[in-house]
Order: structure tokens, then sequence, then C-alpha cells
């Protein structure tokens, strides 16, 4: 009997050992708040700068367009023209 209280008492005694105490949570609990502040600046980064992207895929795509239309323009010119010296010579 003795034997298995000393037994009961070793075990409890390691169970305390490795169970955290309140200062460990709060040093968790510090860690956490510091890692969710990081990540949520990070994460804010990233979304400034995908509007930043989003702003210069929109100048480039107006400015595509602008392309396009000058393109056109000078297409139905170089057609005229060409129909113009065909019908020149």
């Amino acid at each position: 009997m003795e034997e298995l209280l000393k037994q009961l008492i070793a075990e409890v005694q390691e169970m305390k050992s490795n169970m955290a105490t309140k200062q460990d949570f709060a040093e968790i609990k510090q860690s956490i708040t510091r890692i969710e502040n990081d990540q949520g600046k990070k994460i804010s980064a990233l979304f400034d700068a995908r509007e930043v992207q989003f702003d210069v895929n929109e100048r480039i795509c107006d400015s595509l367009n602008r392309l396009e239309g000058k393109l056109d323009r000078i297409s139905l010119k170089v057609s005229s023209h060409e129909t113009y010296f065909r019908e020149a010579k």
C-alpha cells in the first residue's frame, strides 16, 4: 500500500511538472497577439499592393484600348490610300 501511494505521489508530481503555468499561458497569449498583429499588417499590405496592381492593370487596359482605336483608324487610312493608289495606276 505504501509503495502504491509513493507511486501515485510520483505520478502527480510528474503531471504537475508537465503542466503549463499561468505565466506560460500569459506568454503564449502575448505571442499569439503579436503574431495576429504581424499577420494583420502583412495581410493589409497585400491588399494594398493588390489595389495598386489593380489600378496599374486598369491604366494598361485603357492604354491598350486607346492604341487599338488608333490602330483601327490607321488601318482604315492605309486601306483607303491603297485603294487610291490602285486607282491612280
